[in-house]
């Protein structure tokens, strides 16, 4: 889990995350990995899996709270722009991830 919360904090201090449901709806470029919360809303877990497709990006539900994860509060989505971290990321999320 320190790897991922290690990768969630360069990619905030390189700005290569997108936080937000109306953010990641209007960012065009691309994203290489969308994370929501597993205590999100139907409907925004839904959001993400869409944007996930269209995309054409990883998705990762977390068990443990994107607001732990981030250090920022409030937090249920975000997307990272930045290739190597998602790949970072990703290899690391069976400690965070749901399935």
């Amino acid at each position: 889990m320190e790897k991922i919360i290690s990768f969630i904090g360069f990619a905030k201090k390189a700005n290569k995350i997108v936080i937000g449901q109306s953010s990641l709806k209007r960012y065009n470029k691309q994203i290489y990995l969308i994370m929501v919360c597993s205590t999100a809303s139907g409907n925004l877990k839904d959001l993400a899996k869409n944007l996930a497709n269209k995309h054409n990006c990883e998705y990762i539900e977390t068990k443990i709270s994107l607001e732990e994860l981030s250090k920022l509060s409030g937090i249920k989505i975000l997307g990272i722009t930045d290739e190597n971290l998602a790949k970072g990321i990703i290899l690391n999320k069976e400690s965070i991830s749901i399935g």
